[in-house]
């Protein structure tokens, strides 16, 4: 065998899948071309059917003006303030019971609690 004629046949060959690769891509790149077409088209039909529905609704408000003439109602709400609020003798009892126990661990004062309003 005459290596040129390997050599043309290679390069031939070679040739050949690189056409074949360039047609490939070109035919995919035309399908992409194609769905985007497809999907903008689909977009463009969806947005003339919103705006036309959106059109038609618009067109069927009625605009009425009413005058409300009525008395004024006013409910008057009673805040129970708590600012003189004295616990009893037990639950002060029972406040210092458990404070009792919290302040074994604190050195800061006896821990009890000041008397309730009464007992002073």
């Amino acid at each position: 065998m005459n290596p040129y004629l390997l050599l043309i046949a290679g390069i031939a060959w070679v040739a050949s899948i690189g056409a074949a690769g360039w047609i490939a891509y070109g035919a995919g790149k035309d399908h992409e071309t194609a769905i985007q077409a497809r999907e903008d088209r689909a977009v463009a039909i969806a947005t003339d059917a919103a705006a036309s529905a959106a059109a038609g609704a618009i067109a069927r408000i009625e605009i009425k003006q009413v005058t409300i003439r009525q008395q004024l109602e006013r409910e008057v709400r009673e805040k129970t303030v708590f600012r003189d609020c004295r616990a009893g003798d037990d639950v002060v009892r029972m406040l210092n019971a458990a404070a009792g126990a919290a302040s074994a661990a604190s050195a800061a004062g006896d821990g009890q609690l000041p008397r309730s309003g009464a007992a002073r």
